[in-house]
């Protein structure tokens, strides 16, 4: 994985990675996606030296920008924190996607005057912040809202997304040559969608641990809001509401059908009705969210509670944030559709975890809506593989030491259970020439591939450089080490040419003097293949 770093005025002032030899390295690296907020987040570390630690602290910057390829996926964050410690020698860095304009940005009171669309909302309370809507799945519907009190933007527009029938928010990025051309708020209905993929026990799963629980079960809530500003009382839930179960009265949520199943007078005699009731409270001054989150949470307490632990060892690789996937285990006669409502990857450390919820119990394969959603969602507890690195002074791995120092060759083992790596035994690595004297390397990274056709390019070619412990990935840091007249030579061959031929200096697709090339459609035709030469010349 490789990020850039970019100032306020999305000027990239350098790059880091979790894989390259060279140049600045990402550690301890976690993105976290939440269907709840809708918001990604990015943290990670970046060790630094005596000599570079003022550059490290430069891109770490809060503030910055942070751009990222993921896949096909797109993705910018701002540096929300950086916290620097001088006696580890690194940089803490966490970020999030929705940015600063939206993260601080704080909206006021607003009441509309009739019903509008979602889309009518979330222009309003992110005007200004460069974000515009990109994905609508809500479009036909309207509600007139209402807010008391103060929010953040991103607060604001989650709220108005609960408001429109649980719907959910999320972020993406249009990135083109190492800018940002599109920030995109997209409202789903529901995010994700069923890939049916199943993961089995003792194959994907070590373990299900099933639990049964009655301890939170009530068939009635008394529901009470937030207090709304010049008041000294919260709301409480007033806005009428019958769907033949569910029902409003007295300031209270109940359910007819899980009265009729756990009313106490079952077995028992008494004046009333028998409702099990607890309290909820919910810190909204709108009616219309409350009673949405009102009733959300009866749902998920008025039936039997049931937690699913799973161990897995393996999650689908297609498997995304708000996707659903099936979880079998055959013997203890457990189907389920489990929703992944939190995903949690690492590069550095090929880790990758999920918390499930929303279970939908299946019966030999027949799918039915289960009511008895997880009142509390559980960790997906994943086995952690590690990848060993090694280096030694010849392919059958002689000499082999964790310490590169002097050595030509590096071992990689991976799917490994423990973190450090083993070296007794130089057969469990495989073994590749990595350095010989005075070599130099060459590296061209491309955010989007190395094939190119004209239907699907875009992507940003860049160039680093490394001579020994050196790195340059700069047209001033080349001249520098080789001299003025070192340069870079790109050239392109079309398909049916015999021969390259090279790109101009002037050519406007080259950056930094060929460090950094950007292309697009317009650059293919169906296939080219580019080329890039280091040519040193003795002064």
């Amino acid at each position: 994985m490789i990020v850039y770093f970019a100032d306020r005025c999305m000027n990239i002032i350098g790059q880091a990675s979790t894989e390259l030899p060279r140049g600045l390295t990402i550690i301890d690296d976690l993105k976290t996606e939440e269907v709840d907020s809708g918001v990604a987040s990015f943290e990670f570390s970046v060790p630094y030296t005596r000599q570079n630690r003022g550059e490290v602290e430069r891109l770490t910057f809060v503030g910055n920008y942070i751009l990222r390829k993921e896949g096909d996926k797109c993705e910018a964050y701002t540096i929300i924190e950086a916290e620097g410690d001088s006696d580890k020698s690194e940089v803490y860095v966490y970020a999030e996607d929705a940015g600063l304009d939206l993260l601080n940005e704080v909206v006021g009171s607003y009441e509309a005057d009739k019903a509008y669309p979602a889309a009518y909302y979330i222009e309003k309370f992110s005007y200004d912040s460069g974000f515009e809507i990109g994905l609508n799945e809500i479009g036909n519907l309207t509600r007139k809202l209402k807010w008391d009190g103060e929010q953040t933007a991103t607060e604001r527009l989650n709220s108005v997304a609960t408001q429109f029938d649980n719907a959910e928010i999320s972020y993406s990025f249009v990135i083109e040559g190492l800018r940002i051309t599109h920030k995109y708020i997209n409202i789903h209905r529901r995010r994700g969608k069923d890939i049916g993929e199943e993961i089995r026990l003792n194959r994907e799963i070590d373990r299900v641990i099933v639990t049964q629980s009655i301890a939170n079960l009530a068939t009635s809530l008394i529901v009470t809001g937030g207090t709304p500003e010049g008041s000294e009382n919260p709301i409480v839930l007033s806005q009428p509401y019958d769907d033949g179960d569910f029902y409003v009265s007295g300031g209270r949520i109940s359910s007819r059908k899980a009265l009729a199943k756990w009313s106490r007078y079952l077995s028992e005699t008494g004046d009333n009705v028998g409702h099990i009731v607890k309290t909820y409270n919910y810190d909204t001054t709108s009616q219309s969210e409350l009673l949405n989150r009102a009733i959300s949470e009866l749902k998920r307490c008025c039936e039997v509670e049931i937690n699913y632990e799973i161990d897995i060892v393996k999650l689908p690789k297609n498997a995304r944030i708000g996707d659903t996937i099936r979880i079998v285990d055959e013997e203890g006669g457990v189907y389920l559709s489990a929703r992944i409502l939190k995903y949690e990857v690492s590069a550095s450390d090929h880790t990758q975890s999920a918390t499930i919820g929303e279970y939908l119990i299946r019966d030999g394969g027949t799918s039915e809506r289960l009511d008895m959603l997880a009142g509390q969602l559980q960790e997906m507890a994943k086995k952690t593989y590690y990848t060993w690195i090694a280096y030694a002074d010849d392919a059958h791995g002689s000499g082999i030491s964790v310490n590169p120092a002097g050595k030509s060759y590096m071992g990689v083992a991976a799917n490994r259970l423990t973190k450090d790596p083993d070296i007794s035994d130089s057969a469990v690595y495989t073994w590749s020439l990595v350095k010989g004297a005075d070599a130099i390397d060459m590296y061209v990274d491309s955010s989007n591939g190395l094939t190119f056709k004209n239907s699907d390019v875009s992507t940003t070619l860049t160039v680093m450089i490394t001579v020994g412990e050196n790195l340059i990935d700069s047209s001033r840091k080349l001249r520098d080490f080789f001299g003025g007249s070192a340069r870079l030579q790109w050239s392109r061959k079309n398909m049916g040419d015999t021969e390259f031929a090279p790109l101009p200096d002037t050519d406007e697709r080259l950056s930094d003097e060929g460090f950094i090339v950007t292309l697009n459609t317009d650059d293919v035709r169906k296939k080219a293949v580019f080329d890039c030469v280091l040519i040193i010349q003795e002064e």
